[in-house]
């Protein structure tokens, strides 16, 4: 995405400064410090006159201060009204930072006074205040939470059980923000930790440190207690606490109470962190519950061993070096405090820094990428809109690669923002007051979606739609979303038309449903001529070669050899053929359910129904009932439909070999991946015919291209066009 250093920089009002230095102010310093001035500017709107970084704050931008809801209501409300009817209109977003969204204020008048991009950054994944005021600010976020769609229309968070948190229905667009640290200032010094060690008497001490706010969510009475039992044991042993709070008072009582009073050193706020960082020999943070916590990012980067309470997500395990543990028994922390102090390597800590940035936490990296979002924010908001993924699960046997597709659709619309909504399988019965009832759930739920979708947003839909008797009722549930201004697409994954000839529901669904949608993201070329065939638009339809399947590892590289594979149904319904393949020097390696071939055959290997380490040099698409071609039904879907196997086969690195008259012949011919026949008879000279340059040119291809549907490339590409 290109700068739009052509335009006006973005400018961005921030909400959600306290008077404590703790991770939101962090976190706002190092990005709002970091980014481009003359791409993205930052205002502050604070609650507090004496709120925290003023000297940063002034070099950023202005700072503009109203009064504490708590203290004076009805002056807030003036004062804040009167904020936003003067200044709106000079901002293109509101960035609004909480740990509880219990005053939705700021958000509600950022839309009304017009504000396009409305931004709610959710930093918590639960109330972190235990007293009596605090959970009446929780009961009113729990209550006002709900709403949140009506006045944010973007929902920023560090993890996902933050979002959550914030709005339960995650009826919002949805993006992980994550904290970004220097990391280069990190890096171990030999030097500077001698110099901290001596300035505070710890040469010869094993150092257990901790950095963050003294409050409750970050449990440091129970931290006092595990260490005053690790100094039992281990005489050596300090504990270092880095930060101020609410708490200070009571935990300094705390420490002279287990007598480690001469043990434990509170430094108090300090700006200097990454240099005392380097004191430490390990990291140790027991929070009752975190969004994914700055510090532990900080001393991952400085090579720090931690010790994590399990609230902590598992992405804030960056390097191999942090264990989480339950908050619960203090003996069993100490226990885990003194084996890793006990097994401190010799020399210096790991560099860990590539580590860091490859997780996205390296700041200059993470402000440019967040510099871009603000930049396509503003750019899109005459577009923007909520997302939605709407799935239905097939009536009758699960075809395993169908299954695994829509469930890869799914997850890589989830990590883009969509919402995703479920619609269950027609049960299995014959009872008519049972289908009923499940056709009245189904009913119900569309009307509940045209309630829940506003003007603007998008419902994607993976079709077939199922069950397809319920397809009239689709068709006018999307007849009155479009008419509310809601935009729809359908995600094409099979033509149900094509291959069950005598089913007429499918049929319909096909010509009278799929037409309805605003977009249809089609398989190919030749689909896409199909549908423009049955009314669509062809502006309207949208291709994704192939459909991924995404799965972690390398592709396996493959050898030529007169070896072929043949995964799938291997029923007799679905392919016959296999029981009539000609004998030559071709040996064939069968993976699927529904084998009943003769045992006699030393050319033919089943190796059972999993689709799995796949045998063989080339993966066969084929079907029906002949090795001369692909006739009747069968040869029709062929030449519409791109089969789940092409993606199965070069996910495993596998040229592939297709009927010449298969919608994916010209695909493989013009990207090299394989082999085009017209008759199966013809596959053992074709593959005779190829040098062992030329299969590895396909090989390395096939292998290419597996790694994108392994990442699920194509997907995201798919959904970046569909908006």
């Amino acid at each position: 995405m290109k700068p739009m250093n052509d335009r006006a920089p973005v400018r961005v009002l921030v909400v959600g400064m306290t008077s404590t230095v703790g991770g939101v102010e962090n976190f706002l310093m190092a990005y709002c410090g970091r980014m481009d001035r003359k791409r993205v500017r930052f205002d502050f709107l604070s609650r507090y006159e004496n709120a925290a970084y003023a000297d940063k704050r002034r070099e950023i931008g202005r700072t503009y201060v109203i009064p504490r809801r708590s203290e004076d209501p009805v002056k807030y409300y003036r004062e804040i009204r009167a904020f936003f009817e003067q200044h709106a209109k000079e901002y293109d977003v509101i960035w609004d930072n909480e740990c509880m969204f219990n005053d939705m204020t700021p958000l509600k008048l950022a839309a009304e006074y017009g504000i396009p991009v409305r931004i709610a950054h959710s930093h918590n994944p639960q109330n972190s205040d235990p007293s009596l005021k605090g959970k009446g600010r929780g009961a009113l976020h729990r209550m006002q939470r709900r709403t949140m769609a009506r006045y944010a229309n973007v929902l920023w968070a560090c993890s996902e059980e933050s979002a959550k948190w914030a709005c339960p229905a995650m009826d919002l667009p949805f993006t992980i923000v994550p904290h970004a640290i220097a990391a280069a200032d990190y890096r171990f010094n030999a030097v500077t930790r001698a110099q901290v060690r001596a300035h505070y008497g710890l040469e010869d001490c094993l150092v257990v440190g901790h950095v963050g706010r003294l409050h409750y969510q970050k449990n440091q009475t129970f931290l006092l207690e595990a260490f005053a039992r690790l100094h039992q044991r281990e005489p050596r042993a300090r504990l270092v606490l880095i930060g101020d709070g609410p708490n200070l008072l009571s935990l300094e009582a705390k420490a002279v109470d287990l007598g480690v009073e001469n043990e434990v050193l509170f430094l108090g706020m300090r700006d200097d962190v990454p240099r005392l960082l380097q004191a430490f020999d390990m990291y140790v943070m027991p929070s009752r519950f975190e969004g994914l916590g700055m510090a532990a990012v900080e001393a991952q980067a400085a090579g720090l061993p931690c010790l994590l309470s399990d609230a902590f997500p598992q992405a804030a395990a960056i390097t191999d070096r942090v264990e989480f543990l339950a908050p619960e028994d203090p003996d069993v922390w100490a226990e885990h405090m003194l084996d890793t102090l006990e097994g401190l390597p010799e020399g210096p800590r790991p560099d860990t820094i590539d580590d860091i940035t490859c997780a996205g936490h390296e700041l200059s990296e993470a402000a440019e990428r967040l510099t871009q979002r603000f930049e396509q924010l503003v750019r899109e908001k005459p577009s923007f809109k909520r997302r939605f993924l709407l799935n239905t699960k097939a009536e009758g046997p699960v075809d395993v690669l169908a299954d695994r597709a829509r469930r890869d659709v799914s997850r890589i619309a989830g990590e883009n923002g969509y919402v995703l909504l479920n619609q269950e399988a027609a049960p299995k019965t014959d009872k008519w007051y049972q289908q009923a009832l499940h056709y009245a759930r189904i009913t119900l739920d569309w009307g509940r979606l045209f309630f829940k979708l506003h003007h603007g947003d998008l419902l994607l839909m993976q079709y077939p739609y199922h069950p397809a008797k319920m397809a009239p009722i689709a068709r006018w549930a999307l007849h009155f979303l479009q008419w509310k201004g809601a935009k729809t697409a359908a995600w094409v994954h099979d033509l149900d038309s094509l291959r069950r000839l005598d089913d007429a529901s499918a049929r319909w669904s096909d010509q009278e449903l799929l037409t309805r949608f605003d977009q249809v993201i089609a398989q190919n070329q030749r689909m896409k001529d199909y549908l423009i065939g049955q009314g669509l638009h062809e502006d309207k339809v949208i291709t994704a070669m192939l459909q991924d399947l995404t799965e972690g590892g390398d592709v396996p590289v493959r050898e030529l050899s007169m070896s072929v594979c043949v995964a799938g149904d291997l029923s007799r319904k679905r392919s016959r053929y296999l029981h009539d393949l000609p004998r030559t020097k071709v040996v064939w390696h069968l993976h699927g359910e529904g084998w009943k071939g003769k045992a006699k055959r030393t050319d033919i290997t089943w190796h059972g129904g999993k689709l799995e380490a796949l045998e063989g040099s080339f993966g066969l698409l084929w079907g029906g009932m002949s090795c001369q071609g692909i006739t009747g039904a069968n040869g029709a879907y062929a030449m519409i439909t791109s089969p789940r196997t092409a993606s199965l086969y070069l996910s495993e690195g596998m040229p592939l070999i297709v009927w010449k008259w298969a919608a994916l012949a010209a695909f493989v011919r013009e990207n090299s991946l394989g082999l085009v026949v017209d008759n199966i008879s013809a596959i053992h000279g074709a593959i005779a015919a190829l040098t062992a340059e030329e299969y590895a040119q396909m090989a390395a291809n096939a292998r290419a291209f597996g790694a994108k549907l392994r990442r699920g490339e194509m997907t995201r590409e798919a959904l970046e066009e569909l908006g």
